[in-house]
């Protein structure tokens, strides 16, 4: 059997049984960070596990995940599936006004600059952070889970979302702060998704995952403080989106 072969009959039976296609794939991401996490800790044990000033085990981890999901999409051939479409196909792109707005708030306090070393680590952890949960979010899974209907596939993806938060306490240890972006990721979640749904595009998502996540370790207000409002807005906006499920979908 030929390599575009096997990709075909795999998209078909991840597409044949969606719920436990995306559970899989969410548990898969998360045996990949908790393994790779236990192997850097034997291969580098001065290596921490969560940084951002330098190199750590989940920038290294987001790296990998980011390059497996690239390689899963562009194998089965699900770029527009995944929600990877050209601009000509977007719909509805005033939509994202409010992300927009959202972006500045963690900044109305001033900015923390952490030097040019530190800043690098960031963007390039947080870019491949949006890319990655993204694509495997707000592209694959709800892509899969689409077949349900629209809110089932929003719910069901956004607790997947945010119960992966939950590999953080193997890289930062047991915190009210991991328990806090798990409520955090799934109401978020809706929001995100609503978007992804509206505008048939996951693009500006990317961006703005990326973008919102910089801004939150740049402002000078404490993250989780501005993250908790910034995540309920989220979850209005994605229910004032989707109040009638079938508008633009």
């Amino acid at each position: 059997m030929t390599s575009t072969g096997f990709a075909q009959r795999l998209g078909l039976r991840l597409q044949a049984h969606p719920v436990w296609s995306s559970v899989g794939l969410a548990l898969l991401a998360a045996l990949v960070t908790m393994g790779g996490s236990a192997l850097l800790g034997v291969l580098t044990p001065s290596l921490p596990g969560y940084s951002t000033t330098g190199l750590s085990q989940s920038l290294l981890l987001v790296v990998v995940l980011t390059v497996l999901l690239v390689a899963l999409v562009a194998a089965l051939r699900w770029g527009q599936f995944a929600g990877f479409t050209r601009p000509s196909d977007w719909r509805h792109p005033r939509l994202y006004w409010l992300p927009a707005v959202l972006l500045v708030v963690p900044l109305l306090g001033g900015v923390r600059w952490p030097g040019w070393a530190a800043a690098g680590v960031l963007v390039v952890g947080y870019a491949c952070t949006g890319v990655f949960e993204e694509g495997l979010y707000r592209g694959v899974i709800l892509g899969l889970l689409r077949t349900l209907g629209t809110w089932p596939a929003v719910l069901l993806s956004s607790l997947l979302f945010g119960l992966a938060h939950l590999v953080n306490l193997g890289l930062r240890g047991m915190s009210v702060l991991v328990a806090l972006q798990v409520l955090g990721a799934v109401s978020q979640g809706v929001g995100l998704a609503a978007l992804r749904l509206r505008t048939n595009t996951i693009w500006p998502l990317v961006a703005f995952h990326a973008l919102n996540d910089l801004g939150l370790q740049l402002g000078v207000w404490p993250v989780a403080a501005v993250a908790a409002p910034l995540d309920v807005a989220m979850l209005g906006y994605g229910i004032y989106l989707l109040r009638r499920p079938t508008e633009g979908l």
